[in-house]
């Protein structure tokens, strides 16, 4: 497997989110959560079930490498879906709140005066997220999760969300022990950043992380040249999510051509969109870009 450090024959494919399940399974979690049950648990179980039947859908009908449980159900997610999938896929756990990312609009200036104002208490902060994250990955571990994906978006479109400098001090100490624990616990981790990041490529690839999720086309990044500055670094992503809201074959085809070759074949890659297969995107679209996938693949 990629996160062994092999290069398979075959690039893997999974996407960080699926969000299709009604249009493309006919799997309905509105008329789940809708349904009336003697309890809140029933309703969680019922919910749990359902989730359960997509992974197990999208591992054995679209070939998904991994598998991934839903929050809402905590560590009992993790081990039943890993005792559904077995061993025909990784169940990998996503983590949203281990270091400082991209604040909401509503508190970007608050955060952004405590960076200059009050120092010491972004960096207490940063030491109580960071502890968290790491107790939440060992029991995250016990329940059955194979891999991590650290959900901390770093970019705007246009650039990073802190300086450089800023990034280096309030960041990247602490990402460096959350992936620091994931190694001991012998796992790996991948990034997910969306946007910009190109100037916190090199921070980032010092933190000993296994890999970087989303390589955003509309964030600016180069899956081309992303790989020739990190050619050990495990690359997933990168076919243009904003492309698949409209079903144009030629464009998307093209963009997984790209990805392919440059991520790609004989390295170490993980096919997937730059972010997910979201709701409201035309199934057409997903269809025509894992065509191409498979072609390239014969």
């Amino acid at each position: 497997m990629i996160l062994n450090g092999r290069v398979p024959d075959r690039p893997p494919h999974f996407e960080l989110e699926f969000q299709l399940g009604k249009e493309m399974f006919g799997l309905e979690v509105e008329a789940v959560q809708e349904k009336n049950y003697g309890s809140e648990t029933d309703r969680q179980d019922a919910l749990l079930k359902l989730h359960i039947e997509l992974q197990l859908r999208l591992v054995e009908e679209l070939g998904y490498a991994s598998a991934y449980f839903s929050y809402d159900h905590g560590l009992k997610g993790i081990t039943e879906v890993k005792k559904a999938i077995g061993d025909k896929a990784l169940v990998r756990v996503h983590d949203w709140d281990g270091v400082f990312y991209m604040p909401s609009g509503d508190s970007m200036v608050d955060f952004a005066v405590r960076m200059f104002e009050h120092p010491e208490q972004l960096q207490a902060e940063a030491r109580r997220k960071c502890d968290e994250a790491k107790e939440r990955i060992r029991r995250q571990v016990d329940a059955g999760a194979d891999f991590f994906v650290l959900c901390y978006d770093f970019g705007f479109n246009t650039g990073p969300f802190i300086s450089p400098g800023h990034f280096g001090e309030f960041v990247v100490p602490y990402l460096t022990e959350i992936v620091g624990t994931v190694h001991d616990l012998d796992r790996k981790a991948l990034l997910h950043s969306d946007g910009d990041i190109n100037k916190l490529l090199d921070q980032i690839h010092t933190t000993g992380v296994d890999g970087y999720q989303s390589v955003d086309p509309q964030g600016h990044m180069d899956i081309r040249a992303v790989r020739e500055r990190f050619p050990d670094w495990i690359l997933m992503g990168n076919v243009h999510c904003g492309m698949l809201q409209d079903v144009n074959e030629q464009r998307i085809r093209e963009s997984v051509r790209y990805c392919m070759t440059y991520g790609g074949i004989g390295n170490r890659y993980i096919f997937s969109t730059s972010n997910c297969i979201f709701q409201g995107m035309p199934p057409e679209s997903y269809r025509i870009m894992l065509d191409e996938y498979h072609r390239i693949l014969v």
